[in-house]
Formats: structure tokens, C-alpha cells, sequence
């Protein structure tokens, strides 16, 4: 027996020796460790000095750099500026003998090209240098070039004139024929001029478009007055329109003669009347379909054209010739035009067949345009043979159809989009439907009046409707369609998954973010209570039942914290109630752990309702927590407390506050 406790009390102290040398070992490691850190700690701060010193000596130079770059920049701009005005001193002598030369055959092109520099260079000596040499040579080469151009012009009405032949002038002389005798004048010539014109026409047409749509030309925008009638505020919009200058812009040589064949010369008011200018939506809303603001863009401007094209006619052409010419001169460019738009629909449809239905605005802005212009084109072309209005108003029913059966699939494809749990957000945040949806409705509101033409047709209790705008009650009935149907589907999505509790954030999150949307949106809002006035409040009803149904995650833990007797420090406990504490802070605690590690993955992208959500934890499992501690804490129901009380209260605190946040 005193051997066996021998042997084990050497055992003990040679297992307390290992033990002691193993903690020397660690203190030894743990200086080591201390010295490394410092020594660390010490080159990183010298690293930090040497950088910022190096940074200090590198600011000036790069201030320096910046200095003279742009006096770089400066010297550039200024050669230029001398480059153009030292080429203005030599242009009179360069083109004087070309111009006293005349147009060559089939050469009029460049010859208008060299009056077009003798113009300018006037025009700069006369602002400048008045009294100049410069200006008197260069005035004098222009003066001769239009000589020039004038008997060009004369020689060329001379050859293609034909006299009028002797058996018509018989007949006019007898009066025989049962028509009234006609003589027609310059045929050939006429040819040739609608022939020139229409060229010119297209051409214009075409590098209006090119500029528009590679970003060449910027659009002057302006803000739209809104309908006296409408209640909603409209957003800021495009509009093609000459901005007034201080100074009149030069005319080059080619525009001269419209200016003139409207009555007037340099400060004649120009032929595009700005009372058709249309006003065209938001660049930013233009949707996804490429060239749509360059056609928008040309449906204005090419009525402007033809516009101009007709007034520049009248003074040229005889006016039994005008509605002949005017026919023959506007048919390539008008199917041009009619080209381009069934292009640009069947764009659209493309576009709208791989569900991307921001293709949409791009067909609503193109209709909204036609139909804002359809009259006018209607009476600039009425009278024509062939109706060429009609094409115009054939465009615009095919957009009208391509744009009304879009927002139908477009309802019928937010009702019926995929519920796969693969196509679901894995933290329950607001679907990528529900976002994209509620951004549709808002861009919508810019065309708002061309919707509700659209579906006003196909609404038969908007057309019973008492109300003055029938249009808005069918634009409100379409966009509850699309909330209801939005609504159906997000609530079939969230049964996709197998966690309540995550079903409840997503139902939670999305319908949160369509009731902000509409009180961030009044326009939208206001459309919405045309058919049910108290949409706002349904939303907000849905989502205060989401938050109680959220609530009843914690229905478990709070049987745990129910506290049903009240025991005192140094009363003795029986088993079964030591047992019965144990059990409510052993399930609380495996609670508490079990909902923050699948919370904590769960997302609230909304900072305030992310902030009440814990704020109602807190209010709800805190105070419990507490009356739990204050009652069971301090009695003696185990030999372990730690093992049970591994939370104080400012720890469930700080735990709740850490919930929906993947990175606590």
C-alpha cells in the first residue's frame, strides 16, 4: 500500500515537472512573440513615415505636372484658333481664280464648297476687321461667284426649256380639244430638281440619325408644361428646338436661298415653326432597344424638312407643278422613313421576345411621337396622290399593336415568372421581379397618356367610367392588375422555401419595398387609387402581418423564459426543479443559437425596417431574458452556473442586434 502511494506520488511529480517546463516553453514562445510584434510594429511605422514623406514630395510635382498640362492644352487650343483665322487671310487669293473660273460641268458640288470659305471669311473680317484689305478682296470673289452662280442657273434653265410645239399652239389658237390646254414648262429640269432635292433630303435624314445615335448631336432639353388637368408632377424632357442666341447664327451659302424663299434674308425667321416642336421624354427612359431616340428624334425633324423643302419650292418651281413635285420629291425619303420605323418595330418585338421588357418605352416612345405628329403630317400631305398620310398612320398602328399586346405579356409575364427555388434568393432579400416591376410602373408615368390610350379601348368599366379622365382610370386598372398579379406571384415564390421563417422575410422584404416605392412614388400612387383608393394601406396592412408572422420564430424560446415560481438564494431545490431551471436556460440558449446562425444569413437590404425589425426583438426577448436572470441567477440549482448562464442580458442584446448580418 505506502509503495503504491509512492509510485504515484512520483508519477504526480513528474507529471507536474512536464508540466511546468511545457509553461516555461510557452512563456518563452509567447516573448518571442512579443518581440517579433514589436519589431513589426516598428518597421510598419517607419514604412508609414517614408511613404507619407514620399507622398509629400510627390504632391508638388504631380500639382506641378497638372500646371503645365494644361498649359499644354491652353497652346494647342490657341494654334488652332491662329491656324483657322491665318487660313482666313489667304482664302480670297487661293479661290479667287477658281471662282472667276465658274462652275465645270457636273462640278457645282465644290465650286459651292469655295463660295462657302469666301463666306465665311467675310463674315469673320467684317466682324473683326471691318476696315480691312482682306475684307474688300473677299467681298469682291464672293460678289463674282454669285454672278457666276446665277448665270450657271440661267444656262441650265435654258437647256432643259423646250419650246412648246407648233400643233399645241394650234390648238390653243382654235381652241380645239375637249380639255382645258395645259402648256408644261421645264419637265426635265423638274426631274432634276426633285431629284437633287429628295437626295438631299435622305442625306440630311441620314446624318441626323448618325449623329443622334453615336452621341454627335446633343438634344437641348427642356421641361415640359405639364396638363392643367394633371395631377401629378411630370419629370424633365427632351426637346428638339434652336436654343436663342445672343448672336444670329452665319447661314451658309445653301440655306440661303430658304431663307430667302420665305420672304426675308439673314434675320427672316427660319421655315422650322417651333409650334411643331414635340417634346420627347426623358433620355434615361428611352429603353433598350438601339436607335430609338434617333428615329424619335427624326419624326420631328423630318416634318420640319419637308416643311422647308415646300416653302423652298413655292419660290422655285411654277404652282402647277407644286403638288406634282412635292409627291415625286417626298416619296424616297417618306419610304425611307416608313423602312426605318418597321424596322425599329420588329427591334422591338425581338427585344420583347427575350422578356426584356424595357424594349417597351422604346415602342411608347416612338408611338407617343407618331401620334403627336400624325396630324400634322396629315395636313402637309393632304391632297397627294396615293395618300402618303396613310403610311404615316399605318406606322402608328403598328406600334400602337406591338406596344398594347407588350404590356399585356408583360403582366402576364410578371404573373407567371419561375418559382423555382433555384431562381430564389438564398437570404430572402427583394426579388429581382418585384424591383424590376415597380421600375416599369415609375417609367411609365412619362407616358402615361399614350398608355392609357392604348388600353382605354380594352377597359370596359374605364369607358363607363363618370370620371373626366378616362385614360387615367385605365392606366390605374392596368397598373393594379400588375401589383395583384405581382402580389399572387411573390406569394407562391416564398412557399418555395422549406424555412418559415424565411418564407416570412421574403414575403416581408418584398412587400415592403413595393409600399416605399409607392409613398416615395405619388405619381404612381396617385394613378393606383383611381381604381382602388386605398392600395396604399393594403400594403401597409401586408406587411404589418408579415411582422407578426415573424414574431412567432421566437414562440419556442419564449416558453423557455415563462417563469412560473420564484425560488430564494438559500432555499434547497429537489431535483426536478433544479432540473426544470436547467431545462429553461439549456433551451433558451440552443434557441437563441439556433435562430442567429440562420438569421444572420437572412438579408433586410432596408436600413430602417432592418432597424425596427431587431428593435422588436430586442423589445420582445430582452425583458424576459431579464426576469429570468433576476429570478433563477443567484438560486443554487447547479454546481456549473456558466455551463447554463452563458448569456447576460447585454449579451442577448448585442446578439439580437447583430441579426440579418452576415459578417457578426
Amino acid at each position: 500500500m505506502e509503495q503504491s502511494v509512492v509510485s504515484r506520488r512520483r508519477e504526480y511529480e513528474e507529471k507536474l515537472e512536464r508540466d511546468r517546463q511545457n509553461l516555461q516553453n510557452i512563456k518563452d514562445a509567447m516573448a518571442k512573440s512579443n518581440a517579433l510584434s514589436q519589431n513589426m510594429a516598428s518597421i510598419l511605422n517607419a514604412f508609414e513615415d517614408r511613404l507619407h514623406r514620399l507622398e509629400n514630395s510627390v504632391k508638388p510635382v504631380q500639382l506641378r505636372t497638372l500646371t503645365l498640362t494644361r498649359l499644354q492644352d491652353n497652346v494647342a487650343v490657341t494654334l488652332r484658333k491662329l491656324g483657322s483665322i491665318v487660313e482666313f487671310h489667304h482664302v480670297a487669293d487661293e479661290v479667287d481664280q477658281p471662282i472667276r473660273d465658274g462652275p465645270g460641268v457636273g462640278d457645282i458640288e465644290t465650286y459651292l464648297g469655295l463660295m462657302d470659305r469666301v463666306n465665311r471669311a467675310k463674315d469673320f473680317f467684317a466682324a473683326n476687321n471691318p476696315g480691312s484689305m482682306e475684307l474688300a478682296n473677299s467681298t469682291e470673289t464672293f460678289k463674282i461667284g454669285v454672278e457666276k452662280l446665277v448665270k450657271e442657273f440661267r444656262t441650265i434653265l435654258h437647256q432643259n426649256g423646250k419650246t412648246v410645239p407648233v400643233k399645241l399652239m394650234v390648238d390653243m389658237a382654235t381652241g380645239s380639244g375637249d380639255d382645258e390646254i395645259v402648256v408644261e414648262h421645264l419637265p426635265e429640269f423638274l426631274a432634276v430638281y426633285f431629284q437633287s432635292r429628295a437626295t438631299l433630303l435622305s442625306r440630311s435624314m441620314t446624318a441626323l440619325r448618325e449623329a443622334v445615335r453615336h452621341g454627335g448631336v446633343n438634344v437641348p432639353t427642356k421641361k415640359p408644361i405639364a396638363a392643367k388637368d394633371t395631377p401629378q408632377r411630370r419629370q424633365g424632357g427632351h426637346i428638339f428646338r434652336r436654343e436663342p442666341t445672343q448672336r444670329p447664327r452665319r447661314m451658309s451659302l445653301r440655306e440661303k436661298p430658304l431663307a430667302q424663299a420665305s420672304g426675308g434674308g439673314r434675320n427672316a425667321p427660319t421655315v422650322l415653326d417651333e409650334s411643331y416642336v414635340v417634346p420627347l421624354i426623358s433620355g434615361k427612359d428611352w429603353g433598350s432597344v438601339e436607335g430609338t431616340y434617333a428615329f424619335v428624334t427624326s419624326c420631328s425633324v423630318f416634318y420640319q424638312l419637308l416643311m422647308s423643302e415646300r416653302a423652298l419650292m413655292h419660290s422655285i418651281i411654277p404652282s402647277q407643278h407644286h403638288r406634282t413635285c412635292f409627291q415625286q420629291l417626298l416619296a424616297t425619303p417618306l419610304d425611307f422613313f416608313v423602312a426605318e420605323g418597321e424596322n425599329l418595330n420588329n427591334a422591338v418585338k425581338r427585344v420583347l421576345s427575350k422578356n426584356d421588357y424595357q424594349a417597351v418605352l422604346s415602342g411608347l416612345g416612338i408611338l407617343q411621337h407618331l401620334q403627336q405628329l400624325t396630324p400634322q403630317y396629315q395636313e402637309l400631305l393632304k391632297g397627294l396622290k396615293g395618300d402618303p398620310a396613310s403610311r404615316i398612320n399605318m406606322l402608328t398602328s403598328l406600334f400602337e399593336n406591338t406596344c398594347y399586346k407588350s404590356l399585356i405579356e408583360f403582366c402576364d409575364y410578371v404573373k407567371n415568372d419561375s418559382d423555382k427555388i433555384s431562381n430564389m434568393p438564398k437570404d430572402g432579400t427583394v426579388h429581382e421581379i418585384t424591383s424590376s416591376t415597380v421600375s416599369f410602373l415609375q417609367q411609365c408615368m412619362d407616358l402615361q397618356e399614350v398608355i392609357g390610350k392604348l388600353l382605354l379601348p380594352h377597359d370596359p368599366s374605364a369607358q363607363a367610367a363618370t370620371t373626366t379622365r378616362p385614360t387615367r382610370m385605365a392606366l390605374g386598372s392596368y397598373f393594379n392588375k400588375v401589383l395583384r398579379v405581382l402580389t399572387q406571384n411573390l406569394q407562391a415564390k416564398a412557399n418555395c422555401y422549406e424555412n418559415t421563417s424565411l418564407q416570412t422575410i421574403f414575403r416581408l422584404n418584398n412587400f415592403h419595398f413595393i409600399h416605399k416605392s409607392l409613398t416615395k412614388s405619388t405619381d404612381v400612387l396617385l394613378i393606383l387609387e383611381e381604381e382602388t383608393p386605398d392600395i396604399e394601406d393594403n400594403y401597409n396592412d401586408m406587411v404589418g402581418r408579415e411582422r407578426m408572422k415573424y414574431q412567432k420564430v421566437w414562440s419556442k424560446a419564449l416558453n423557455y423564459l415563462m417563469v412560473s415560481d420564484q425560488f430564494h438564494k438559500e432555499q434547497t431545490l429537489s431535483k426536478n426543479e433544479r432540473e426544470a431551471i436547467k431545462e429553461k436556460f439549456k433551451g433558451f440558449n440552443t434557441e437563441l443559437d439556433d435562430i442567429f446562425r440562420t438569421q444572420r444569413t437572412y438579408a433586410l437590404p432596408d436600413e430602417s425596417l432592418r432597424e425596427s425589425i431587431r428593435r422588436e426583438n430586442i423589445e420582445l426577448i430582452v425583458p424576459f431574458y431579464r426576469t429570468l436572470l433576476e429570478r433563477y441567477g443567484g438560486v443554487p440549482f447547479t454546481k456549473n452556473p456558466s455551463k447554463y448562464i452563458r448569456h447576460q442580458v447585454t449579451d442577448v442584446e448585442r446578439i439580437l442586434r447583430s441579426f440579418f448580418d452576415a459578417s457578426a
